[in-house]
């Protein structure tokens, strides 16, 4: 009776390649999602504190949800059945880790990644497929392009 195209809509399996939501609102987040929405990708940004979002550049163009995501449904809420990337840089990483595998394993959003603070828990987010970002590594890497060890 109905189309593939139709059902993946209907079922909201349809991605989106031009959807992104950000998981936190700190100057990470801000950062990221003013960027991405000056290069016309809609953006949807979570942060259950309102007041981050005063953080987002003037010129952002995307949407906010302010709720807390220890709560699944405020990534349906915001559209992660049709989000192509969840990108999770709240400061918390067992946080990161919880929206990055309900995204990847429930939502199957294709591109996630996680900021990382506690460098010990890298084994833990590769195993899960969850790519991630820490700080310590890149401030490492820059070092080590300047300074030969």
């Amino acid at each position: 009776i109905f189309g593939g195209k139709e059902i993946n809509k209907m079922f909201g399996l349809k991605k989106d390649i031009h959807y992104i939501i950000v998981v936190g609102c700190g100057f990470l987040g801000a950062y990221l999602a003013g960027k991405l929405s000056e290069e016309e990708y809609s953006v949807t940004v979570i942060d259950k504190d309102k007041s981050s979002f005063n953080k987002l550049p003037t010129y952002f163009g995307g949407y906010v949800l302010n709720r807390d995501v220890n709560d699944a449904g405020a990534l349906l809420e915001a559209g992660v059945q049709k989000a192509y990337v969840v990108i999770a840089v709240t400061g918390n990483d067992v946080l990161n880790m919880f929206v990055s595998e309900v995204a990847k394993d429930i939502y199957h959003v294709e591109h996630v990644f996680a900021s990382l603070y506690d460098q010990k828990r890298t084994d833990v987010y590769q195993a899960l497929g969850i790519k991630t970002l820490c700080s310590s590594d890149l401030w490492l890497d820059a070092f080590k392009k300047e300074v030969i060890l």
